[in-house]
This record gives structure tokens, C-alpha cells and sequence, in this order.
């Protein structure tokens, strides 16, 4: 999917000349795009780790609630992330946004193992495994799915590996 300045101003109905009002060029189009998508993306692993920890989910339901936390965060088309992925430019600002976002829902999930009886150090490291083993397994793996079946037997195979990782040290 090519992502032109005209072609961002078709599918937003509006003229070029518009565009230009507010961005000076589509990556300056495309960033914004990335940066909503990370504010909208910790917004709502914050809502998730919350609802985990005011239900009082056992571990394996509160891993199955994250990974389809991460699923839903990412539902837009594919192409969407194959855009943002191959023509946003990697600035600071954007990757320090990324990189918050996920020390966030680390911290957050750890301080959940914790709750349930993980030692602080045991916590923080299967926090941190299993973060970014379901973001990159979403992103690589359940969002290159070609059909809503294919995308449930992916989600569900996500599920199984985050909870053996959540299994083996508790």
C-alpha cells in the first residue's frame, strides 16, 4: 500500500491543499498516524492491566486478556501496520513514545505477578518476556492472519505460549 499525499487526502475527503495547512509532507502525515496509534495502544493497556487487577483474574485469564488486548489495539487493516512500519520515519520522539508505552504495561504487569505471589525480580523478567513476546507474536504472527478462523486459531496460539510462560515461573 503506497501512501501518497493525494492518496491520504482521497481516503480523508479532503483536498491536498488541506493537507498541506496542517502537515508539510505524508510522513509528517504518517508519524501523526503512529503517534495516535501508541497513545490510543497505552491508553488502552492501561484500562487492561486495571480491569485484570480490579477482577483479581487469575494469571493464565489475565494473559489471555492481555493478548487480546493487543489484538483489538491492532485491528485496523494490515496494510495500516505495514504502512507505519515501512514509511514512518523511527525519530526519537517516536520511539521514546514506544519504548514508555512498553516499560509502562511492564512495570504494570509485573507489579499484577507480584500480587499473585512472584518475587519482585521473578516478576520483572516474566513481565518483560512475555510482553514482548505477545507484542511481537500480534504483530508478526496473529495480525498476518487471512481470515477471522485464522485469526482466532493465532490468538489462541499466542494465549498458550504467554501462559507457559506465565506457568513455568510460578
Amino acid at each position: 500500500m503506497a501512501a501518497t499525499t493525494n492518496r491520504i487526502a482521497d481516503e480523508a475527503g479532503v483536498s491536498v491543499g488541506s493537507l498541506y495547512q496542517y502537515f508539510g509532507d505524508k510522513y509528517e502525515i504518517l508519524a501523526e498516524l503512529a503517534n495516535r496509534h501508541v497513545s490510543a495502544a497505552r491508553e488502552s493497556f492501561a484500562l487492561c492491566l486495571a480491569d485484570i487487577v480490579e477482577r483479581e483474574l487469575a494469571p493464565d485469564e489475565a494473559v489471555r486478556m492481555l493478548v487480546e488486548c493487543a489484538v483489538e489495539v491492532n485491528s485496523k487493516p494490515r496494510e495500516f501496520f505495514h504502512l507505519l512500519y515501512d514509511q514512518v520515519p523511527r525519530t526519537r520522539e517516536l520511539i521514546a513514545q514506544v519504548e514508555g508505552m512498553n516499560r509502562q504495561l511492564v512495570l504494570g504487569f509485573s507489579e499484577y505477578l507480584q500480587s499473585r505471589g512472584f518475587s519482585a525480580d521473578d516478576a520483572l523478567l516474566t513481565s518483560r518476556l512475555t510482553v514482548t513476546a505477545v507484542d511481537s507474536q500480534v504483530h508478526r504472527v496473529v495480525l498476518e492472519s487471512d481470515s477471522p478462523e485464522d485469526l482466532r486459531v493465532r490468538t489462541e496460539a499466542v494465549v498458550r505460549q504467554a501462559r507457559s510462560m506465565i506457568a513455568s515461573e510460578s
